[in-house]
């Protein structure tokens, strides 16, 4: 873990802890994979010491595989990861795959206060594959080959990765009063400049967010 990162997930918790502070029954989006690792071991300390209080919020995992073994789910990830850890009740954690009409639900909550982001190498965030519309709310995706390779190593081997997953569209993640992009890698560089510049295109999806009012690039490289 490089000093850079650390400080990237520490920006990224903060913001987290500041939301729930400001509004303690917050609406938050989640993502999984290996950018949110050090924030979600931040927010787990945290919340031990009694720093942080979920209790009254409401957390929405972003996208999650279908057709896949239970412990290589994303709910299991966010499980594992960040819920084992806090104080956030059952019956107040939502996963796509378990929701028929996920953006009514999140409606019904109030609305997405603040949601983490990250990005692909083929400019994904969440699982909206390249070739996503704007207009898009919650649906079920077949996986670009790039990202199957990409998540391979949480597999065995790329075979074993799903096909097929289920995501918040690019219109739910919009929809949020504040997204925070958490960018960890220098190999993700050339993505993220390609996304915050010029306009939207269905080819590289991450690139709405530069429209969004309320958007926090945080990255373990400088900007």
């Amino acid at each position: 873990m490089t000093a850079e990162y650390e400080e990237l997930s520490l920006r990224a918790a903060n913001a987290i802890a500041a939301q729930l502070k400001a509004k303690p029954d917050s609406c938050l989006g989640l993502p999984s994979g290996n950018s949110p690792l050090g924030c979600y071991k931040i927010l787990s300390k945290w919340t031990e010491s009694g720093q942080i209080d979920w209790s009254h919020s409401r957390c929405f995992a972003l996208d999650d595989y279908l057709d896949a073994e239970e412990t290589k789910t994303f709910a299991s990830f966010l499980h594992e990861n960040l819920y084992k850890h806090i104080n956030l009740p059952l019956n107040q954690r939502f996963n796509p795959r378990f929701v028929d009409n996920y953006d009514a639900l999140i409606a019904g909550a109030g609305g997405l206060d603040l949601t983490m982001i990250g990005i692909g190498r083929n400019g994904h965030i969440a699982f909206n594959e390249p070739g996503t519309l704007r207009d898009s709310w919650t649906h079920c995706v077949w996986l670009d080959e790039t990202t199957r390779k990409q998540n391979a190593n949480f597999f065995g081997s790329v075979e074993q990765v799903p096909k097929r997953a289920v995501t918040m569209g690019l219109e739910t993640i919009m929809s949020s009063r504040k997204l925070v992009l958490i960018v960890a890698g220098e190999h993700k560089r050339t993505m993220l400049k390609q996304a915050m510049s010029g306009v939207f295109t269905p080819e590289i999806p991450a690139s709405c967010l530069k429209s969004h009012p309320s958007l926090d690039v945080l990255a373990d490289f400088p900007l």
